[in-house]
């Protein structure tokens, strides 16, 4: 086991401070930043975070190449190292500035904890990445059984992120106040509702479909009229487990409470479309499927802003860049069709 240092704990919980109260870093991404500084700090064996030096941190980056998941036996991501090395790249620099560690630090040094090109390059790739088309998203909706609540609570829940193209972390912590079924939109209140950043917008239901808009209104009705649920309670609460008729722990219903982390949510999206035959994409994928949708409908520039912006994008690059790539077949698709069309308006025939 490593030794503890008492100086690199101390000012490692300085600097989760700062990033949390000085920078507003979220809580998530301050658990990232702490995993990132205790896999360096394991790999030091006691060593003081202040003897750093090039080397060292060359040293770790090989360290880190040759770690492999401890679930799967794989070998680290590229996305993984790359945010560990940038995580601990930004606590140096941080340490750079601070008195007892200036005067041991380079931030020539900390340079060296740069991720490498190639690696970055994969982890950034924009090839297109598999996701559900809207037909293979309505075909697994319609096959979710319904007989029980819990059933009828997660078919709800697969339908609402493709109405509205929202995250499974933000769809969990909604309340009924923030769905308006009237005007077919959702309110995402930073302050309630754990949206990426706190970011508060609204959003209107994607055209995917009257039987979804459907299926979202009833589960409402049920929660409103048979449950008793209140403007406060959640949209999609947390099963409930008691003991049964068999006098033994089973799901008796549902609760009033929400889920607490969104594994659960996951697992039921994927689950969804395992059961309908079709590959098991997780619900983050549903983001890509609304830019598919946006071929159908939008024309204009307004009209690619709108639907930007309905997914809580500022830019419309955005949107572009994470969730628009093109699938290679329809690429060669399109670039043959302008080659066609540009030999056409030539006029002439090169081989005349």
């Amino acid at each position: 086991m490593p030794r503890r240092n008492t100086n690199n704990l101390r000012i490692k919980r300085k600097y989760l401070i700062w990033r949390k109260d000085a920078r507003g870093i979220a809580e998530a991404s301050l658990d990232k930043t702490a995993a990132a500084i205790a896999l360096y700090n394991d790999w030091l064996a006691g060593r003081d975070f202040r003897a750093f030096h090039a080397e060292r941190a060359r040293a770790f980056k090989r360290h880190l190449g040759g770690l492999r998941n401890e679930r799967t036996g794989a070998p680290l991501s590229a996305a993984t190292v790359n945010g560990t090395l940038r995580e601990l790249k930004a606590f140096y620099y941080w340490m750079a500035d601070q008195p007892g560690y200036k005067s041991k630090i380079s931030r020539a040094d900390a340079d060296y904890l740069t991720p490498d090109r190639r690696s970055e390059n994969a982890r950034r790739g924009t090839l297109w990445k598999p996701h559900p088309s809207p037909a293979q998203a309505r075909y697994a909706i319609e096959r979710m059984p319904t007989d029980t609540v819990i059933e009828r609570r997660n078919r709800a829940f697969v339908t609402f992120l493709f109405l509205t193209g929202s995250r499974e972390g933000a769809a969990i912590s909604l309340s009924l106040r923030n769905l308006d079924l009237t005007n077919g939109c959702v309110q995402f209140d930073g302050r309630h509702v754990d949206t990426k950043f706190g970011k508060s917008f609204s959003t209107g239901f994607y055209p995917f479909g009257t039987f979804a808009e459907k299926i979202l209104a009833d589960w409402v009705a049920e929660l409103t009229h048979d449950h008793l649920f209140s403007a406060t309670d959640p949209l999609f609460p947390k099963t409930k487990v008691g003991v049964g008729a068999s006098r033994k722990f089973e799901v008796v219903g549902i609760s009033r409470a929400p889920w607490k982390s969104a594994s659960s949510a996951a697992k039921i999206f994927k689950q969804a479309f395992a059961d309908a035959g079709l590959p098991p994409f997780p619900p983050h994928r549903v983001r890509n499927t609304m830019s598919d949708l946006a071929n159908e409908h939008c024309r204009t520039p307004e009209d690619y802003k709108a639907w930007s912006q309905n997914m809580g994008h500022d830019d419309v690059l955005t949107t572009f860049r994470s969730y628009g790539t093109v699938p290679q077949g329809r690429q060669m698709e399109l670039m043959n069709r302008f080659r066609d069309r540009e030999g056409k308006d030539d006029g002439f025939d090169i081989l005349d």
